[in-house]
């Protein structure tokens, strides 16, 4: 409430802040997680505004009409369907004709899943609410306690001001929160109206400068969202500055993993081609060359010389005039 007001809700405590009901709405844009909408007019979509700006989420309940249901300048991006709704429950908040507990139910089920994203998904919905156009610069660097490092702190002081004068308008600077390069940073990047501060559910970064953004359930899913939302990432110093780059699998699409993959095979069994060369193949013995078998004429019969041929038996030129056998009785005279 507004300093001097009080809800008279009869529950709940209140806590002063702004001087008047537009700064009021302009903290409660500004410090929630997820915000729950319900009807409204240009108030309502002010603070929804304000909201998506900041990287929150916004849960609209469009079946209940005005600023919810698209009204009033409601940001149109709050209306679609985020990750970590299913398309039943999405409906179910837009639809008038189910009852009214189940569209309860849905609501309940959005919040629930939209407290338990993943760091891909939470990355996603802060480069949505930065726009496109944005370029997101990460700076990274541990905190400062060395005296002898006043010269790097003079370093990020300058850089801190070149980029805001050059890149003010169309990027921001995110943060982890920590104290000395980051806060160097953020005290030296203009009014630090485009420094961000990362920081894990339940925690603010206490820097005096810059939006802090609640994401992740603790500091390590903090940082894997911190490794994944920038386009550029300044590193200054530091004995453990590590800055993971995003997975594969969320960030190259699974066809190009696959044709990576292909390519990787074809070069692995081509070295191993070159390695284990294939040995030639034994020779193979020529053919061997068939010669056909000369044909005999086959002759029934003995051959009768033709009557009043001059022609000799056919065993006449087998005979020799000087050898004269003869078969005599064999018991007498064998040859």
């Amino acid at each position: 409430m507004p300093f001097g007001q009080s809800s008279e809700f009869g529950k709940g405590e209140d806590i002063n802040a702004g001087g008047d009901d537009e700064e009021r709405d302009e903290v409660f844009g500004l410090v929630g997680d997820i915000y729950i909408t319900v009807g409204g007019e240009g108030e309502v979509s002010q603070i929804a505004k304000a909201a998506k700006a900041q990287g929150a989420k916004v849960v609209p309940l469009m079946r209940t009409g005005g600023a919810s249901d698209g009204e009033f300048g409601f940001p149109k991006a709050a209306l679609s369907k985020p990750s970590y709704a299913t398309e039943d429950q999405w409906s179910l908040l837009a639809s008038k004709d189910a009852p009214v507990q189940d569209s309860a139910n849905a609501a309940v089920d959005v919040v629930l899943g939209a407290s338990d994203e993943t760091p891909a998904e939470a990355s996603q919905r802060l480069r949505s609410a930065w726009g496109s156009d944005t370029t997101v610069v990460c700076i990274v660097g541990e905190p400062v306690t060395r005296r002898r490092d006043s010269e790097m702190l003079t370093l990020v002081k300058d850089m801190a001001r070149q980029l805001e004068k050059d890149m003010g308008s169309r990027a921001v600077f995110v943060t982890q929160g920590m104290s000395g390069v980051q806060e160097t940073f953020a005290d030296n990047c203009g009014d630090g109206s485009h420094v961000k501060n990362l920081m894990p559910f339940g925690q603010s970064s206490g820097l005096g400068k810059g939006d802090d953004i609640n994401v992740g359930r603790d500091t390590k899913e903090r940082d894997e969202v911190f490794d994944l939302v920038g386009d550029f990432y300044a590193t200054v110093g530091g004995d453990g500055v590590v800055v993971e780059a995003s997975s594969p699998e969320e960030s190259l699409p699974w066809w190009f993993l696959v044709l990576l993959a292909i390519l990787i095979l074809i070069l692995c069994l081509f070295c191993l081609k070159l390695m284990f060369p294939t040995p030639p193949p034994a020779p193979v013995p020529p053919a061997p060359v068939l010669v056909p078998a000369p044909k005999h004429r086959r002759v029934k019969g003995p051959v009768q010389p033709k009557v009043g041929s001059s022609s000799p038996p056919a065993d006449a030129g087998c005979r020799d005039p000087h050898l004269t056998v003869s078969f005599q009785d064999a018991e007498s005279n064998r040859f």
